[in-house]
């Protein structure tokens, strides 16, 4: 019979083993499609697969990019910066109100803001086409991108629940010291959110730079396409060049993994102070 700390080591021996293949199976697409953005053309379609290039090339990204990736790059960073800054400030400002006023209404509005989260966007679809392409006239512009996505019912849900757990009596104390509403958010409230806010741009980053359905019906031109449209056409265009191909979606998929190591810290933080009181 095993003691119950050998019992104990080698349960543990056996979860790192798991999580070890299973690290292993989720990287490897991934350094598949870096090892293939960097292969030239006669090591890409061999079987068995050549997993270590015998020589690199980066030439795949210098025609990417010179196949108006610039502008996609420079349309989806717009939209992504304006999108996100709003819900920070929009999300920040709701929450509050709903965390920490009482008004008629407070619960039935929440809900009604909940309630929204669940309607599949194929269902809103043609009711936001014909508002923004038809009353506002901005489509194939980035506002067509921008406006529909200005409030977010999760970051308010969000939001909110961060900053139930921020203790009325500080936000009291700052009353009495003749703090006014706006003061007290912006100074008290703000900075006590950070992690969370640094968890809600994060989110909204991925969701607005990875948007595929709405930019693809609003925009017609690459004046105004970004890039999960760009690289799709791009794709489609030299579906038999697969060194470009790849070479593409590392472009696209590079600015979220920047992003995603340098809030790590934050967004974890974020993610799990929220979770702690709903």
């Amino acid at each position: 019979m095993l003691s119950n700390k050998t019992t104990r080591r080698l349960s543990a021996i056996l979860v790192y083993l798991i999580l070890f293949g299973g690290s292993i199976i989720m990287v490897l697409p991934f350094y598949w499609t870096l090892i293939t953005s960097v292969k030239y053309p006669s090591e890409t379609m061999t079987y068995p697969i050549i997993w270590i290039p015998s020589r690199i090339t980066f030439l795949h990204y210098e025609k990417a990019w010179h196949a108006s990736f610039p502008i996609y790059y420079r349309n989806s960073t717009i939209v992504a910066v304006v999108v996100v800054l709003a819900n920070i400030f929009t999300s920040a400002m709701a929450g509050f109100i709903f965390a920490k006023y009482e008004f008629p209404l407070k619960g039935f509005l929440f809900m009604v803001i909940l309630s929204t989260m669940m309607i599949p966007f194929a269902v809103i679809l043609i009711p936001c086409y014909m508002i923004v392409a038809m009353v506002l006239k901005l489509k194939d512009t980035l506002w067509a991108m921008i406006v529909p996505a200005l409030i977010s019912p999760f970051g308010i849900f969000l939001m909110r629940q961060f900053i139930q757990s921020i203790p009325d009596e500080m936000l009291d104390a700052a009353r009495i010291d003749g703090a006014s509403d706006w003061r007290t958010f912006w100074q008290i409230v703000l900075p006590l959110c950070r992690p969370a806010l640094s968890a809600l741009a994060i989110f909204h980053f991925i969701w607005i730079w990875n948007d595929f359905l709405w930019p693809l019906i609003v925009t017609d031109s690459d004046r105004s396409r970004t890039l999960p449209i760009g690289v799709t056409l791009f794709a489609f265009q030299r579906w038999q060049q697969y060194n470009l191909v790849v070479a593409g979606s590392v472009l696209v998929l590079l600015p979220m993994v920047v992003i995603y190591f340098i809030f790590q810290r934050a967004f974890v933080q974020g993610i799990v102070l929220t979770g702690m009181k709903y």
